[in-house]
């Protein structure tokens, strides 16, 4: 069984306009996660990104404010479609543990042939997500971003990870934090692997 290619939209107060509903939006955000993926946040400019593309930099300030907002933009996709994935492991289950199982291995990144497909690579967005992982929220607004609700797609997974693994075991204690373990361990253990080894 195919899944169908899937459109997701993060959180509106992340971009000035939607970059889905116009051709230079979806070439931000196409090369602007190329061009992230390979120099690094610190390194990313929109000035680069205009260059890319072939437009102006004023062009890519209608569509997002700064670059840590481009960057909460390709994250907020990644979990919503990582969330997706997992609840589609969950309804195939026979079991909870079978459940949890597939999901563990849809956070580490082994996904099915059948995955659905999203206007970005999801490969892509996880590889940004272990290289950038932390800076998306180790900043100086991060108290900000969360009354915003700026990292809501994250916590819906970590709370439905928590719930798989109360589902095996009730007794679990702290399950959202064991859940949240898991998750920033799939992500943080490849950076490790990668650069520390």
């Amino acid at each position: 069984m195919s899944l169908t290619h899937v459109h997701l939209r993060p959180d509106a107060a992340l971009s000035l306009k939607d970059p889905g509903s116009t051709e230079l939006g979806r070439a931000i955000l196409a090369e602007g996660l190329a061009l992230m993926n390979e120099l690094g946040l610190e390194a990313f400019t929109f000035r680069k990104l205009a260059d890319r593309i072939g437009c102006t930099e004023v062009s890519l300030y209608k569509y997002f404010p700064n670059k840590q907002r481009l960057l909460q933009y390709y994250f907020q996709l990644y979990w919503l479609w990582l969330r997706q994935l997992c609840g589609r492991h969950a309804e195939r289950a026979r079991d909870p543990r079978e459940a949890l199982e597939h999901i563990v291995e849809a956070v580490c990144g082994v996904w099915p042939k059948d995955a659905p497909s999203l206007q970005l690579d999801p490969r892509a967005l996880r590889t940004l997500v272990i290289e950038e992982g932390m800076k998306s929220y180790l900043h100086k607004k991060v108290d900000a971003d969360n009354a915003r609700r700026l990292f809501l797609p994250y916590k819906e997974l970590s709370a439905f990870v928590a719930e798989r693994i109360t589902a095996c075991r009730a007794d679990v204690p702290w399950p959202r934090s064991f859940a949240t373990t898991i998750i920033e361990m799939a992500h943080s253990l490849p950076f490790a692997m990668e650069h520390l080894p």
